[in-house]
C-alpha cells in the first residue's frame, strides 16, 4: 500500500516544517501510522512518500483547486506474486469469438 501525500503551491510558513515536499511526506507518514496504529495494518506493507505541490489533480490559481491539491492518496497494489497469478488466470484474447 503506497500513501502519497500532495500539497498546493503556496510554499510552507511553519518553523518545523522546510518546505512542501517534507509537508507531503509528513501528510503520507501521518496516514501511514494511523493506517498501522489503529486499524492493524501490517506495516511491511506499507510506504509512505511525498509529492509536494508537483502533482497536481487540480489549478492552483483558485481556493478550490488549492483545497482539491492539499490531499494523501492511498494506492493499494497487489503483491508481485499475486499480481502475475491474477494475469495467468485473464482470459486469452485469441479465443473470443
Amino acid at each position: 500500500v503506497l500513501i502519497e501525500g500532495n500539497t498546493d503551491n503556496v510554499p510552507i510558513s511553519q518553523k518545523n516544517i522546510r518546505n512542501n515536499w517534507d509537508l507531503s511526506t509528513l501528510r503520507a507518514s501521518s496516514v501511514v501510522q494511523a493506517l498501522q496504529n489503529k486499524y492493524g495494518v501490517d506495516p511491511k506493507r506499507l510506504t509512505a512518500g511525498g509529492r509536494g505541490e508537483y502533482n497536481p489533480v487540480a489549478d492552483n490559481g483558485t481556493p478550490d483547486g488549492k483545497s482539491k491539491n492539499r490531499r494523501t492518496q492511498i494506492i493499494i497494489t497487489p503483491k508481485l506474486d499475486q499480481f502475475m497469478e491474477l494475469i495467468g488466470k485473464a482470459p486469452d484474447e485469441a479465443k473470443k469469438p
